[in-house]
């Protein structure tokens, strides 16, 4: 039951990981990179890495971590783009209100997604290890 529950939580956050780095490659598409050139790479570049931390990084903690990272620096990045657009367009609110909305963002919500599932597998534990069923031939004399 153990194993089935950590295949599943990787599984969802794998899924999760697939969607903010294809997220991450279409936002590539269309960006205007002369306008905020580092905001809008950083935009580009973190959610793409999300899914090569979730293939390549072994250590648990360590790719909870740098997940995280990813999960804070995209919802930053997108939040800063969010409030350039808004503000040349005239109707923002506060930043924070920026800020929560673009945490509403199915891309974003992704990310933090990841962090849960990554996180939830951390604190299941280490993925169980097949081990060889014994039977015993013997009969017990007792």
């Amino acid at each position: 039951m153990r194993e089935l529950l950590w295949i599943g939580l990787r599984t969802a956050a794998g899924l999760c990981s697939i969607f903010v780095s294809v997220r991450g490659l279409d936002g590539a598409y269309g960006i205007e990179f002369r306008l905020n050139t580092l905001v809008s790479v950083l935009y580009c570049a973190i959610p793409i890495a999300s899914f090569f931390i979730f293939l390549f990084v072994k250590a648990p903690k360590l790719e909870v971590a740098l997940h995280a990272v990813i999960a804070v620096g995209y919802l930053c990045t997108y939040s800063i783009l969010n409030w350039r657009t808004c503000a040349e367009l005239g109707y923002c609110g506060t930043v924070a209100s920026t800020v929560l909305e673009t945490l509403r963002t199915k891309p974003v919500e992704a990310a933090f997604g990841v962090v849960i599932f990554c996180l939830a597998t951390l604190f299941l534990g280490q993925r169980p290890q097949n081990r060889p069923i014994r039977f015993s031939l013997r009969a017990d004399k007792g």
